[in-house]
């Protein structure tokens, strides 16, 4: 069995309220004198139930476009500080020696040649030997993708430690790409009413997407760190829906990059879900009623409410993903490393042998589980 040790986050200092956030798009379209209904944004940015968002690159910067070379400059080492404080902060906790660790993996959709692990051994003193695993594109996926590919390599290595950092910086989209899109996609509205619908998308995934990074150690079962009292990887799972790749994911357009999700996701989503768990379980001779824990990705309220609905959980059995969605929003590929870093660190703790569900769904349309016991 792979054992799951520890965890750690780190947020950027700056954090706003959904409120500000929408402010502060009305006033560029009212800026722009942009011919919209403002009033869509409030609506939408109410309806994601969120209430707040760490952003790593300030909102008084939102008029400040300073080209895409220079945000992406911004961008990469704003993100390589904040993997660094999750890194160092999950090494601090567990006294682990950087040397010892035998793979190191990223998650991320920041751009980075050489990438982003390769980065931080120049910063913290890991071995030049270390195997190294950048993992890029799996969107919101991306924590519970990463988490399976690394328990599947120390299934192979099990005397061997592996720490996957993971995260986004969705705040970068905010500085450029959003508003000229959005002015963009405004300006062709009367004589492409069908753009509406991208219009949309935009104002949602704005009212949704906000900056976190988090960091796991996982180590094989012949490590000195599998101990009880932590979770295991007893299996995973992953599909791919065919001819989905629409629905959600990132566009490089004109104006830079588009986050695209779209309302359709939770149409297939349940489709998805059961012929991905319904066989993890059966594998395991598991009902869904034996499942404890559930951390699942919160995509969005439809998302969550899909998911209860399909499989007749109790608002209770989601307060994870609700708790998450509302406090830091959608970090994509890190939320579901930092739900379980919260549920580390709740009173609540889960009884010896316990199930537990991980679930992640990203672009493709693709999803991911993991099944846990502690």
């Amino acid at each position: 069995m792979v054992s799951i040790v520890a965890t750690a986050t780190n947020f950027p200092s700056s954090y706003y309220s959904q409120e500000v956030l929408a402010v502060a798009l009305r006033k560029y379209c009212m800026a722009m004198d942009l011919d919209f209904d403002l009033d869509t944004i409030d609506r939408f940015f109410s309806n994601v139930k969120v209430k707040g968002r760490y952003f790593a690159l300030p909102l008084d910067t939102f008029y400040d476009m300073q080209g895409f070379a220079t945000q992406s400059r911004a961008t990469l080492e704003t993100a390589l500080n904040l993997f660094e404080g999750a890194v160092r902060k999950l090494l601090e906790q567990t006294q682990v020696d950087p040397q010892t660790i035998s793979l190191l993996a990223s998650v991320t959709l920041t751009i980075a040649i050489p990438p982003l692990e390769a980065r931080l051994m120049n910063r913290i003193p890991f071995s030049p030997y270390v195997r190294r695993l950048p993992l890029f594109g799996y969107g919101c996926m991306g924590g519970a993708a990463g988490l399976s590919r690394i328990a599947e390599y120390l299934q192979g290595h099990p005397t061997e430690a592996a720490i996957m950092f993971v995260g986004e910086l969705s705040s970068a989209l905010w500085q450029g790409s959003l508003q000229l899109d959005l002015q963009s996609q405004v300006s062709q509205l009367a004589e492409n009413p069908a753009i509406y619908s991208d219009i949309i998308s935009n104002i949602v995934t704005a009212a949704l997407f906000a900056d976190g990074t988090a960091a796991i150690l996982v180590v094989g079962e012949d490590h000195p760190f599998a101990q009880p009292g932590r979770p295991r990887v007893i299996d995973t799972r992953s599909i791919l829906l065919p001819n989905t790749g629409h629905l959600m994911g990132m566009d490089i357009v004109d104006t830079g990059f588009r986050n695209i999700l779209r309302p359709q996701v939770t149409e297939y989503l349940k489709d998805g879900l059961r012929k991905l768990i319904d066989p993890l379980l059966a594998d395991h001779n598991l009902k869904i009623e034996q499942i404890d824990r559930w951390i699942v990705h919160p995509g969005g309220p439809k998302v969550l409410d899909t998911v209860a609905e399909e499989f007749g959980l109790e608002p209770q059995q989601l307060h994870l993903s609700w708790e998450a969605l509302a406090e830091v929003g959608n970090i994509s590929s890190a939320t579901v490393i930092y739900m379980l870093n919260q549920l580390f660190a709740s009173k609540d703790q889960p009884s010896p042998g316990t199930y537990g569900l991980m679930i992640g769904m990203g672009p493709g349309f693709s999803q991911e589980a993991i099944l846990l016991q502690w």
